[in-house]
């Protein structure tokens, strides 16, 4: 696998992580949570790692000292330095702040970051950087969160866990994920008691081997008093470990091209699981979309023919018609067309509730309507009265009004304000489907398709 200064295969991860940015799962469907975690983990991966390490090929590796929470990975560290550069104690969290570690020469390499505390030393072995993170399972989730995401931007990883707790759990989901991805690795196995130092080695040996991670190297470091130094004689072997992978043009290019190659081999694993994610996105979105669109037609259709039956001029409309009071009548008209809304998009509402792929949509309420105003209450009334001979209130009000204006223009007054009523019902109830669907509106296409397109054409490049 070609994968040192490939500016085809540099163009070709820039391409896929932007189309892995583009996707988005709004709909809490099956699978949607970790489908939102791993599309975060891959940008971060890709931003923080692999198109910057095919940029800078010899860049010195960057060595991350992570584990759990009282493993004593700051400890360790200032024991591979050689003096205290990142802080120790019992507080949890101890690591609040990341802390870099190289040497003065290399400084340029790594960008000024205010999140990451740096530290210059020249007793860090050449071609390295050491990286202090916080605990992998740190009572804060923000800590937690920038524990793993460094680990995903490192050459090679110095595990820590203490011999009270090598079979937690936190540590070997992130041991599989390096065992998954090929990256570089050794476990430090801290804080074992003398008394049973061949016992808690053999089992955690034994763990090592189940997990598919017998080779990767071991090395013990004995309990030691409070406030105490690690001895050299544990130290020494991972200071050599890495120095003879930092040191050498040679080596350290032998471990970017295995991690490189690691990650860009479980690119296989991890985007077509996103497109299938982004498929049944697509689709309940279409399912949802043609659901809610059924449903408001429906209620559509239903007030299109309560507006022109006259049943708008039932109740207080025809009462205060009969007193004589046009102007009353049109008011109860006004109040029924708005009864008559309210009642469309509740009809709406009801039918297109079992649409979305989720429960718990809020209830919307309806945006207010201004119905059309004629300037003549009787062209209103006459409006809503329905085409036939009944009811006769809305052909009472024709018939004035054409005496009053002239039949031709009465006609034309009363079937123009007719129209701009069903306009009106017509746009508000569209837009009441748009805000019903809107929680689909922003699932793209087919992105799916476009993932594969670009991790295939990665496989070609690489």
């Amino acid at each position: 696998m070609v994968i040192m200064g490939s500016d085809t295969l540099s163009a070709a991860l820039a391409d896929l992580r932007d189309r892995v940015a583009a996707t988005c799962f709004p709909l809490d469907l099956p699978g949607a949570v970790q489908a939102r975690l791993a599309r975060r983990e891959l940008i971060e991966q890709l931003d923080d790692y692999v198109l910057p390490r095919l940029a800078v090929p010899r860049a010195p590796l960057l060595a991350v000292v992570g584990g759990s929470t009282g493993a004593g990975r700051s400890t360790l560290l200032n024991a591979l330095v050689g003096r205290a550069v990142t802080a120790v104690g019992s507080v949890r969290p101890t690591t609040r702040v990341p802390v870099l570690v190289c040497r003065s020469g290399d400084r340029h390499w790594f960008a000024a970051d205010t999140a990451i505390a740096l530290r210059l030393d020249e007793r860090v072995p050449p071609g390295l950087a050491l990286l202090d993170v916080p605990d992998i399972d740190s009572v804060s989730a923000d800590n937690r969160r920038v524990a793993v995401r460094l680990l995903g931007a490192a050459d090679l990883w110095v595990f820590v866990v203490s011999a009270a707790r090598y079979a937690d759990a936190a540590p070997w989901h992130l041991l599989r994920l390096a065992r998954d991805r090929n990256t570089r690795l050794a476990i430090v196995l801290s804080r074992v008691p003398a008394e049973s130092a061949d016992p808690v080695r053999a089992d955690f040996v034994r763990l090592l081997r189940q997990a598919g991670l017998g080779d990767v190297p071991l090395y013990p470091i004995v309990e030691v008093e409070p406030g105490a130094g690690l001895p050299e004689r544990n130290v020494v072997p991972i200071r050599t470990w890495l120095a003879e992978r930092g040191a050498d043009p040679d080596a350290r290019a032998a471990v970017v091209r295995r991690t490189l190659g690691g990650l860009l081999h479980s690119l296989d694993r991890r985007v077509p699981p996103l497109a299938q994610a982004v498929e049944r996105q697509y689709e309940a979105a279409g399912h949802t979309r043609d659901c809610v669109d059924r449903a408001y037609a429906v209620a559509a259709r239903w007030a299109s023919r309560a507006l022109g039956d006259g049943s708008l001029l039932r109740g207080a409309a025809a009462g205060r018609w009969r007193e004589g009071d046009a102007d009353g009548a049109a008011r109860g008209v006004r109040e029924s067309l708005d009864a008559l809304l309210a009642d469309a998009f509740a009809r709406g509402a009801e039918r297109s509730w079992g649409c979305a792929p989720y429960d718990g949509a809020p209830r919307l309420r309806p945006a207010p309507v201004v119905w059309p105003d004629a300037g003549e209450p009787l062209a209103l009334i006459a409006a809503v009265g329905g085409l036939g001979t009944e009811p006769g209130v809305g052909r009472d009000a024709a018939g004035l009004l054409g005496t009053r204006i002239g039949v031709e223009s009465a006609a034309r007054l009363i079937l123009g304000v007719r129209r701009g009523l069903r306009a009106e019902l017509a746009a508000a109830l569209d837009a009441e489907r748009g805000r019903r669907a809107a929680a689909v509106a922003v699932v793209p296409g087919r992105a799916d398709v476009g993932l594969i397109e670009a991790l295939d054409l990665v496989r070609r490049s690489a």
